[in-house]
């Protein structure tokens, strides 16, 4: 794959759980690291995606190849994606792109804010029966 490629600069943020000191937890985001990545968007049409990871919408799905680093380690729970002030919720587990040890792929799910108020819209299956409740 040519360097080109990784034209996108993405930001890789995680979520963790403190201790507020009276009794309580605080949700606070911590900036991981910085890459380069490609990221290229679906098809609208792609039936299999909605079935595969159970997406209502497919137009805010998108695949992201970055290089391989021994620093980090991808975790569907608590990270997710920033790129051009959008969040992108890891979805998929990354896989070894032909076994090479070089470049990994994933894939995530843009967030949706409603304006108004910022709540979140939901964009697959198990959020919108969360919100739902």
């Amino acid at each position: 794959m040519r360097s080109r490629a990784f034209n996108k600069r993405v930001e890789v943020w995680e979520t963790s759980v403190e201790s507020d000191g009276f009794g309580g937890n605080t949700n606070t985001e911590l900036l991981i690291n910085n890459s380069w990545a490609k990221m290229e968007t679906s098809s609208k049409n792609k039936s299999s995606l909605n079935t595969e990871f159970g997406l209502l919408d497919a137009s805010n799905y998108i695949k992201v190849t970055v290089r391989q680093r021994n620093d980090l380690t991808i975790d569907l729970q608590s990270m997710y994606l920033m790129y051009n002030d959008e969040k992108y919720i890891i979805k998929s587990y990354p896989e070894n792109v032909d076994f090479k040890d070089n470049i990994i792929t994933f894939n995530c799910v843009k967030e949706i804010k409603n304006e108004p108020n910022g709540d979140v819209q939901a964009n697959d299956l198990n959020a919108a029966l969360n919100i739902e409740l």
